[in-house]
């Protein structure tokens, strides 16, 4: 499981795992993030434990072939931040991934 602090940009998650799906993985993470804010707006821990990150919330992506209103849906309320359906384009990763970034970081930047 992921565990704070991390040196991770945004997470790509799948939502049919082996062992726990990606929705059950998106609510552990977000249930994480939540209590090291709490910590820190409370002063029970300080930012410098945690990378000098006041605030932690990684973009979390479903990706998946499931396609359907109720998987999309599903995602959001365990607090994934987008959802791209498989296959997709590279266009279309991007453009998910991009509004999660500054825009001066994505100039000149290309599909990988």
């Amino acid at each position: 499981m992921l565990k704070l602090p991390h040196n991770f940009d945004a997470c790509f998650m799948d939502l049919q795992m082996p062992e726990m799906d990606g929705f059950e993985a998106t609510r552990q993470i977000r249930h994480l993030e939540s209590e090291i804010n709490e910590k820190i707006a409370y002063g029970q821990a300080s930012a410098e434990m945690f990378s000098n990150m006041s605030y932690w919330h990684i973009p979390i992506l479903a990706m998946t072939a499931d396609a359907t209103q109720d998987s999309n849906e599903e995602c959001s309320k365990c607090g994934m931040d987008g959802y791209v359906s498989k296959p997709f384009e590279e266009e279309q990763l991007y453009m998910a991934m991009a509004r999660f970034f500054k825009s001066d970081s994505l100039c000149g930047s290309t599909y990988v």
